[in-house]
């Protein structure tokens, strides 16, 4: 059985799924794409395994699934336009951050089945959360076929909409906060005689060694952190001007502030 999934939005996080979807393709699944921003869609197409198309209309025409990914001032315009052209047997997957479901129906119209999706950056490498969530009423065929679709991008988790804001900080928000990590670390090894190059190829594969680690032990990261952190050596130095300067505490505040923000986007909406 073939079906087409047509991808409205081709920044960041539209590209990071269709190349998902590239990565690991799924039997009978194909893609097509749309952006206002044509050079962008058109970027992303390569030959038969994903199409650009010149138009909502079309895609709606083309795909079973629709997945919206496009900034949350965008996403009304959009679904408007879709509800005019929307068949009852098609489903819409929206992305948008502080559009709740209701909000989501109310401008959609009645018809499509709906879900919303948070996913990271992480699909395109296979190495992905993506969070699902539907409305009371979708029946558990319409979740498992959109649960489906994802798999092959890492982990997917169905999950209250409640939980999205916490998701969002956590497998989204947190890219960023472990990424000024990183940097931080790299210009420590700069500061201490390194060169950059080196700085950096070390600190990546390090905290490439660290995930892998983390996988494979399911306890608390803190049994890591003891592992490496032996009586009177370097590590437990280092820990220390860390807990001095609060930074667990910063990492936690900064979950709490980025879900804040996700309810208070809700409000605005």
């Amino acid at each position: 059985m073939t079906v087409t999934i047509g991808v409205v939005g081709t920044g960041n996080m539209g590209s990071a799924l269709v190349k998902g979807w590239m990565r690991a393709p799924l039997p009978g699944v194909e893609i097509v794409v749309y952006d206002k921003i044509e050079e962008s869609a058109r970027h992303l197409a390569s030959g038969v395994s994903v199409l650009a198309v010149g138009s909502l209309e079309e895609l709606a025409r083309r795909a079973e699934v629709i997945v919206v990914v496009v900034k949350p001032k965008d996403t009304g315009e959009v679904l408007a336009s879709l509800s005019q052209v929307l068949r009852p047997d098609q489903v819409v997957v929206s992305s948008a951050a502080g559009l709740g479901l209701s909000r989501l129906r109310a401008l959609l119209g009645p018809g499509p089945a709906l879900f919303r999706m948070m996913p990271n950056l992480g699909v395109q490498l296979g190495a992905g959360v993506v969070t699902l969530c539907a409305e009371p009423a979708a029946t558990s065929e319409d979740v498992g076929r959109v649960r489906a679709l994802f798999e092959c991008m890492g982990i997917v988790e169905v999950l209250p909409e409640g939980m999205l804001n916490a998701v969002t900080a956590v497998a989204g928000s947190s890219i960023g906060f472990l990424a000024l990590a990183l940097e931080g670390i790299e210009d420590g090894a700069v500061r201490v005689g390194m060169p950059r190059k080196t700085a950096r190829t070390f600190v990546r594969q390090t905290a490439l060694a660290t995930a892998q680690l983390l996988v494979l032990q399911p306890g608390s990261a803190a049994e890591l952190k003891d592992q490496v952190a032996s009586p009177g050596g370097t590590t437990i130095a280092g820990l220390a001007v860390l807990e001095d300067q609060g930074v667990r505490g910063a990492f936690l505040r900064a979950i709490e502030a980025a879900t804040d923000r996700g309810r208070q986007l809700e409000d605005e909406s």
